[in-house]
């Protein structure tokens, strides 16, 4: 066989090997979503059934990510620290995982749990865009602010870890007369590992279910699911933090929230205005 004929059989086993492998993607592709639509349609019943509007296109499709597991960042901390009092910054430890920090602009204290403190005249004149900076700086969601006629008010936002909110993550401003007069909440290290679970973690649907199953319990007053999105929420435990994948259940009184992994559903509150990261 000259080598030019062998070539083309070889090219076409190629060519037929890679038409069965496509094949089989997209009738692999095809089941799942036939599956899909199948427990949209069958989750729709269920809320129907209990009153409850449940949009098909609210459910998502997206995989919960791994688990993460934080260390604490005391350089990330000093950073913040200079953020919010200015250079010159005099630091020492208090103990039981505590660092005091003071200068020009006031104190603050940082411990190992990530919880944050900073008070004094922390910013002057342009206070929002400080607050702004600020969480763009450390990976905060965009601040809704809303002062009233004298430039006063408090807000806070919501952490952010690989482009996931961090729901029960909040820090808080406080604006008096134009003049940011403290921060407050939890800081989240910049870097962490994988956490695996063993745990196969919920779908969306999955998550929907567990809220229902609440919503029956509690007799939540909820009569629209308008979305389904990913989030994490923060585990602390003295000194470690943990951050595991959740879904955040948007309703038309309150968003809800359902871990992954134990399926235990948190009320986050009455629906305000959002911000945007």
């Amino acid at each position: 066989m000259d080598r030019c004929r062998l070539k083309n059989i070889i090219i076409l086993i190629l060519v037929l090997v890679n038409g069965f492998l496509l094949a089989s993607l997209a009738q692999r592709r095809g089941a799942e979503q036939d599956s899909f639509r199948r427990t949209a349609e069958q989750l729709v019943a269920l809320f129907q059934a209990d009153g409850m509007t449940l949009d098909p296109g609210a459910i998502s499709r997206d995989a919960p990510p791994d688990g993460v597991t934080l260390s604490r960042d005391t350089a990330q901390e000093e950073q913040a620290a200079a953020f919010l009092l200015g250079d010159s910054l005099s630091a020492s430890d208090q103990g039981g995982g505590i660092f005091h920090y003071a200068g020009p602009g006031g104190e603050a204290l940082f411990r190992s749990s990530g919880g944050f403190e900073a008070s004094g005249v922390l910013a002057e004149g342009d206070a929002e865009s400080f607050c702004r900076d600020f969480c763009r700086t450390f990976s905060y969601e965009t601040p809704d602010i809303r002062l009233d006629g004298e430039g006063s008010g408090v807000f806070s936002a919501a952490g952010v870890y690989g482009k996931l909110p961090v729901f029960n993550c909040l820090v808080t401003f406080t604006i008096e007369d134009g003049v940011l007069t403290s921060v407050s909440g939890t800081l989240l290290p910049r870097t962490g590992g994988a956490a695996l679970s063993e745990s196969q973690p919920l779908s969306a649907a999955g998550a929907l279910v567990a809220f229902q199953r609440m919503r029956r319990e509690s007799a939540a007053v909820a009569s629209a699911v308008t979305d389904t999105r990913l989030c994490y929420e923060l585990q602390a435990s003295g000194a470690s933090l943990s951050l595991t994948p959740a879904w955040r259940i948007a309703t038309d009184t309150e968003d809800y929230y359902v871990n992954c992994f134990t399926g235990a559903v948190t009320a986050g509150g009455a629906r305000t205005g959002e911000g945007t990261a």
